[in-house]
């Protein structure tokens, strides 16, 4: 390794990092020895674990492509942000596509291929892309287009993984559900029977905390998955089982 990674530890890069499963990577990376770097369109003042964020619009490519040029060194990268509107097939609209697609499709896409050129440089990387099991199930509310965008997200995957596998970095997904996360309590506000239809088919039963998937997360990034690449790992109770 680096002498300058060893001694300092290693960059990670969270977006979302303010929310359920961005606060609690960012926790979780931050106890296995990363400097936590936040990207959220909201400050990152009341996390903790962050050495540093930028607040950055990841619907706006060309604030993309800055802010991968001001985070400098990064060894790993997790891409957690996303945008969910939900909304009948027949009443979305072409702003909410278009935004839902750019922050949760193009904006991996344009991290991982201007991150990884460092991560190329010096021959060791990890990129963790975070899905959905509506990526699995087309989604079981109106989310059609998140749930395509979080679909893309494992072809995406897979294609970084087969790219940068020569450089010694390793690429992979994982696919939450089944989590109480701020965004999961807007769904069930919106249909309060949504939650009961999910578990009841679920074999654990129950939902998650946030932490369970920090956890998978961070030992994607760690050492330990040096042979895990182009898959994906579903953390979802047994709600969908593949």
């Amino acid at each position: 390794m680096d002498e300058r990674i060893k001694d300092q530890g290693r960059v990670a890069v969270v977006t979302g990092s303010s929310g359920g499963i961005g606060r609690a990577t960012v926790t979780a990376l931050a106890e296995a020895g990363h400097r936590v770097i936040g990207l959220d369109i909201t400050t990152g003042a009341d996390v903790a674990g962050l050495d540093r964020w930028e607040v950055v619009d990841l619907a706006d490519a060309a604030a993309v492509a800055a802010v991968c040029r001001s985070v400098g060194h990064v060894d790993v990268l997790v891409n957690n942000a996303a945008l969910l509107i939900e909304n009948e097939l027949d009443a979305v609209t072409i702003e909410e596509f278009d935004r839902m697609v750019a922050i949760n499709q193009r904006a991996p896409f344009l991290l991982s291929r201007g991150m990884s050129v460092g991560m190329r440089e010096q021959g060791w990387g990890r990129i963790i892309n975070i899905s959905s099991v509506g990526a699995r199930t087309g989604g079981i509310t109106q989310s059609a287009v998140y749930a395509m965008t979080k679909a893309a997200m494992l072809s995406m995957t897979k294609n970084f993984a087969r790219n940068l596998g020569p450089f010694g970095i390793t690429v992979n997904a994982v696919a939450p559900g089944m989590i109480e996360t701020p965004m999961a309590r807007q769904q069930r506000a919106r249909d309060p029977g949504v939650g009961e239809r999910a578990l009841a088919t679920a074999a654990l039963r129950r939902l998650a905390d946030p932490s369970e998937v920090a956890s998978v997360i961070a030992f994607l990034a760690g050492d330990g998955a040096s042979f895990v690449t182009g898959t994906t790992v579903d953390v979802n109770g047994g709600w969908f089982m593949y």
